[in-house]
């Protein structure tokens, strides 16, 4: 687990991600095109939740001597940091939201007429690869801090 260019990038992208990114998957995507239901209302609460959750694998590498020194994370986070934000964009693009008329269209429903069941199905993959990457980049942010803490200690 090296640090590569790419760490630099995440190690300053992943703070405002961690906010932008769920306020797309709540509400921001009303601006793309989806009509936004109860999600985009109970997302004010849930929003602060998942803002809160985004941010602990960042604030986790901050423990870590060599990515503090360096400024850049580890390759394997990069990595896990990407399809997470990936997911969460996907998963904003697809999500299912209903009103009290019934469902409303996602994003890709109203770009591109997919059906609801499709728009489902792709939300169903998004939500899987939220899940393992988030759970991903949290045990590689730890395993980060051993290693660089292990290296420290050998001198």
């Amino acid at each position: 687990m090296h640090i590569e260019g790419t760490g630099r990038f995440v190690f300053y992208a992943q703070w405002p991600v961690a906010v932008f990114l769920p306020v797309l998957f709540f509400i921001g995507r009303g601006n793309l095109g989806a009509e936004v239901g109860w999600l985009g209302f109970f997302g004010i609460v849930y929003g602060l939740i998942v803002i809160a959750l985004l941010l602990v694998p960042p604030a986790i590498t901050l423990f870590d001597p060599e990515v503090r020194r360096q400024r850049a994370t580890r390759l394997h986070y990069d990595i896990a940091s990407a399809v997470l934000w990936l997911g969460i964009v996907l998963g904003a693009l697809t999500v299912p939201d209903s009103g009290d008329s019934g469902p409303l269209d996602t994003v890709l429903m109203s770009w591109f007429g997919i059906t609801a069941q499709t728009s489902a199905a792709l939300f169903a993959i998004a939500a899987g690869l939220i899940g393992l990457s988030y759970l991903a980049q949290l045990v590689l942010a730890v395993m980060g801090v051993t290693r660089g803490r292990a290296a420290v200690a050998k001198g």
